[in-house]
């Protein structure tokens, strides 16, 4: 008797382990957490093995502006997001071509899982090399991690909906 499951039958052949090709661009997602910046580092491991480039992706999301008194601090909020944004891409890429990698900094506004993907196929790149958790799992609390459990978080989304292969380090 048979609960209507059966094997497919592929999986009487040997194992055979395809040809893929070597990334000649890889994105990666930065935010300045610990595990971006292990990323970094595979993304130097890997650029260097096949000389490729990496396009290092700053993406933040500004608060709603608001009416009243709160416009006025959420505005000067977005601009210190920007700039701050634009700075960790310019380190971050002065880290990258001091080891002798050649690299480039994209900041975008906006959602963050949806600008990482948005510029991956912008970008035409071939691996995407990003952290497991980012600064809000790192600054956040109890809540920041639950709702992250909860609704995925931006690796997991990235990994879900891109057709890019992606490499999620620790």
């Amino acid at each position: 008797m048979t609960d209507g499951l059966q094997r497919p039958d592929h999986w009487e052949h040997p194992v055979e382990v395809p040809e893929v090709p070597a990334p000649k661009r890889i994105l990666v997602p930065f935010d300045g957490s610990k595990n971006a910046e292990r990323a970094l580092a595979w993304s130097i491991l890997a650029a260097k093995n096949n000389d490729a480039e990496v396009v290092v992706v700053v993406a933040f999301d500004p608060p709603l502006t608001v009416r009243g008194r709160g416009a006025t601090y959420v505005e000067e909020m977005k601009v210190a997001l920007e700039e701050e944004a634009k700075g960790l891409a310019e380190e971050s890429v002065d880290i990258l071509r001091k080891r002798g990698v050649r690299a480039r900094g994209v900041v975008i506004k906006g959602d963050v899982a949806r600008g990482i993907l948005e510029a991956a196929e912008d970008e035409s790149v071939d691996l995407i090399v990003l952290g497991r958790q980012g600064v809000t799992h790192e600054m956040g609390g109890t809540i920041d991690r639950f709702r992250a459990l909860m609704s995925g978080g931006i690796a997991e989304k990235v990994a879900r909906h891109t057709e890019v292969p992606v490499l999620v380090v620790v």
